[in-house]
């Protein structure tokens, strides 16, 4: 919850003011992330968190279906038994090279299993943990980006992860995990570069995300993690994030700051004060100033005029 703070209450204070409940607001501003949610929860119940993913078959990267499933139609299942040996012989050959190869499905037009596995949990902890951490980032980035452009990430993001997990470890995988990872990934390269990126990440959620980060793909926490699918999503994600900080003036701001240091060590005389604070370069080279619209006057990044 402290990741997201600032923007959940900026959220809240808004509806407020409209007369709406927060929930009822972040409802309206959180479908995808809503959508997202319920469609794991579901998925969850249907494979009873795991245990029995029969039903579920359709979400998988490739499908975990017995081999007999998948080499005879319905009709040859009724007298599979009395074809030729040769001939099962030959299809068993042929479906145990494919199930070798983790991408032969989506290779085969079954395209939507690149993105569903995020979809899949494996227990009560996984599930819960991931669907709060979903929760948590989506209630920031889709109320920031609106529905499409969230989805939009998400999906490339899963995308990107699944397959990434999919080279390294087969494809009986799952888990929201490497989504949030890269929602994660997007929002810290976001608010490191962006001269105004709309929200703030808590040093000490960004610690530990980054701590378990590296625990987990250590070992530390045994084997049956999806550990690629972590750190590509992070990268991933964060990707993202530097481009949509230089598309929204992160350049820009690097250069001035760069022009900026320059002409400090060639100058005693401060170019810039904070009208509030008094505060100049002079006292703080990190320090950055705004000219306000309503006054023309010089501010500081943190008493800048609303």
């Amino acid at each position: 919850m402290a990741a997201t703070f600032f923007m959940s209450q900026y959220l809240f204070d808004r509806s407020s003011r409209r007369g709406n409940r927060p929930w009822q607001d972040a409802a309206r501003y959180c479908t995808v992330t809503m959508v997202l949610m319920a469609i794991s929860i579901i998925v969850a119940g249907l494979s009873k968190i795991g245990a029995d993913n029969a039903k579920v078959d359709f979400f998988f990267y490739q499908s975990q279906k017995p081999l007999e499933e998948v080499m005879f139609t319905e009709e040859e299942m009724e007298y599979w038994g009395d074809m030729p040996a040769e001939e099962i012989s030959r299809r068993y050959a042929a479906m145990e090279a494919i199930r070798k190869h983790p991408h032969e499905d989506i290779k085969r037009g079954q395209l939507w299993r690149g993105f569903t596995p995020m979809f899949l949990h494996f227990g009560i902890l996984h599930i819960v943990f991931n669907m709060m951490w979903l929760w948590q980032f989506g209630l920031v980035l889709e109320t920031r980006f609106r529905s499409l452009p969230f989805l939009a990430l998400v999906l490339f993001i899963a995308l990107t992860s699944n397959v990434a997990q999919a080279f390294d470890s087969g494809a009986n995988f799952g888990g929201m995990s490497g989504v949030n990872y890269g929602l994660f990934g997007f929002m810290l390269a976001r608010s490191k570069l962006h001269p105004n990126p709309g929200f703030v990440l808590n040093p000490q959620t960004t610690a530990m995300l980054l701590i378990w980060l590296v625990v987990c793909y250590l070992g530390a926490m045994g084997k049956h993690i999806a550990n690629t699918a972590h750190l590509v999503g992070f990268i991933s994600g964060g990707l993202v994030g530097i481009v949509n900080a230089l598309k929204g003036g992160a350049w820009e701001l690097i250069q001035r700051k760069r022009k900026f240091r320059s002409a400090l060590r060639s100058s005693a005389h401060a170019l810039h004060h904070c009208k509030v604070c008094q505060r100049t370069e002079l006292d703080n080279p990190d320090l950055e100033f705004y000219v306000h619209i309503s006054d023309g006057e010089e501010y500081c990044k943190e008493h800048l005029p609303d």
